[in-house]
């Protein structure tokens, strides 16, 4: 269940981004919010997790965003901030979204702050918060919609997840 979520955000994300101009107020990072919601699944497997995190980047940077390694580093920081994220949260809609939202912005900081240091972009406080602030609202609802969609499955088909802080 779990990688077949994963691919379907990838998916996803990839026709979104097509779909939705980069001025958009709503500017998709459902593979990362699917990894977000989907460590429980890894029933407390965290090298699995982390070597699923660096597939995801790679995966994440050869195909969205033609770039080599940026997002391959950022998805492992943001797997090892998933997993001590968890060991202080239940997993819960409220407090798998309050994460989601922490990921979002850490993910956010780090790729601004490496285009900055590699003169892609100037910085700019104003631009930093809107690139933030315009990824919160489409992610958060997909990580809510992923989370219902998540319960569902596994209540159906009998699947378990970590449920005891990680």
């Amino acid at each position: 269940m779990v990688y077949l979520l994963l691919i379907f955000s990838f998916l996803l994300e990839s026709s979104f981004s097509n779909l939705i101009p980069k001025s958009s107020f709503f500017i998709p990072l459902f593979f990362l919010t699917s990894l977000t919601i989907l460590y429980p699944y890894f029933k407390g497997n965290k090298t699995n997790f982390i070597i699923t995190c660096f597939i995801c980047g790679f995966l994440y940077d050869i195909i969205l965003t033609n770039s080599l390694f940026i997002n391959t580093i950022s998805f492992l920081f943001i797997s090892i901030f998933i997993i001590l994220g968890y060991s202080y949260l239940n997993y819960s809609i409220f407090s798998s979204n309050i994460l989601n939202v922490i990921v979002i912005i850490i993910y956010r900081l780090i790729s601004y702050f490496f285009l900055c240091i590699i003169s892609y972009i100037k910085f700019n406080e104003l631009e930093l918060l809107t690139s933030i602030s315009s990824s919160l609202i489409s992610n958060i609802i997909y990580g809510i919609i992923l989370f219902i969609i998540t319960k569902i499955i596994s209540k159906i088909f009998n699947i378990r997840f970590c449920s005891a802080k990680i």
